[in-house]
Order: structure tokens, then sequence, then C-alpha cells
């Protein structure tokens, strides 16, 4: 499907380490989302900037405008850490392959390389060739926006995809009412 590498874009940083059955019991706020959004998007960028280079053009926005924008959100990832460290422990426990008592022990610095080496592994398994262009478009869209803007539209955006149909697979994480 054309848009499943965009719902992979949108939603990888608030699926990071979730099982099925935890995204449908666990809501995440429009701030865990944001925070998540501000920490995760360098790699984020970096997985699909991996996955769609060879199937972009060279005037594409992923191979010359994202390094900028990378850099950009690498500033603010300290501030967004405490946020995205606590969402990310909503989300810890993986059908019993990893303890959530045990990631919230973690020290920060062992705990944040391992989720920024998820994150592209998620999204370069996501991304089919075909929607490449589609998500140059949209990563060159939030590179517009300041990162707190773009956390803020992100979380906006799965608000209103994130209820799925009943039957389906759940795709994407439940957004707390607010």
């Amino acid at each position: 499907m054309k848009n499943r590498g965009l719902a992979a874009v949108v939603t990888a940083m608030a699926m990071v380490g979730m099982p099925a059955q935890a995204v449908a019991q666990i809501c995440i706020t429009r701030a865990e989302i944001a925070g998540m959004m501000g920490y995760a998007m360098p790699s984020v960028i970096e997985g699909v900037r991996n996955t769609c280079a060879a199937h972009l053009p060279g005037d594409a926005f992923l191979a010359g405008g994202a390094a900028a924008m990378i850099e950009g959100y690498r500033a603010v990832q300290a501030e967004n850490w405490p946020v995205a460290r606590a969402a990310f422990m909503k989300f810890g426990d993986r059908d019993g392959e990893t303890d959530a008592a045990v990631m919230e022990q973690m020290p920060d610095e062992l705990l944040q390389p391992l989720v920024e080496a998820m994150i592209p592994a998620m999204i370069e398994g996501e991304i089919k060739p075909g929607s490449c262009r589609d998500v140059d478009t949209l990563v060159a869209s939030l590179a517009a926006m300041s990162p707190r803007q773009a956390g803020d539209f992100m979380a906006a955006i799965l608000a209103l995809t994130g209820d799925d149909k009943p039957g389906e697979k759940q795709r994407s994480p439940n957004v707390c009412a607010e």
C-alpha cells in the first residue's frame, strides 16, 4: 500500500518497542508524541534516507537538505529526552522479551543508543520504494517547521488517524483523550 511508508514515518517514534496488544491498551499523550519526535527524528530521517536514497533523484530533499534538518533536531534531543524516555517506558515490554522495570533502571547513556538503533531498523522494514517520493515530500515539509511544531503536527495526525477499524491490525498508538 502506498501510504504504508508515510504511516511508518509518522508512527515510528511512537511505536518503538511496542507489542500489538500494548498499542491497543496504552495511550500516548500529544506531548509524549512531540517529545519522542523531537528526540527520535534524527534516527527517523537517517532510516528514511538509507531506505530511499537509491529510489530518489539527486535533487530530492533527503539527498541534500536532510543533513541540516538532522542537525536541527540533534540540537533539541537532550531537552526532549525526559519526555521521550517516559513515553518509551510505556511501551518497553515486548511480549515478555524486555522487562520494562529493567529498562527503567537503565542509565540514559545505555538506553539512548538502544532506542536510536531500533528506529532506523523499524523504518527500513516498512518503507517501500514506491513511497519514497511521498516520504521525501513529507520530510521536506516537516523541515519547514520547528521541531516543536513538527511534533505537534505529527501528534495531531496520529490523533486523527490512530483509530483503526474493529478487526484491523492496530497500526498506531492510541492518542490519549485530552
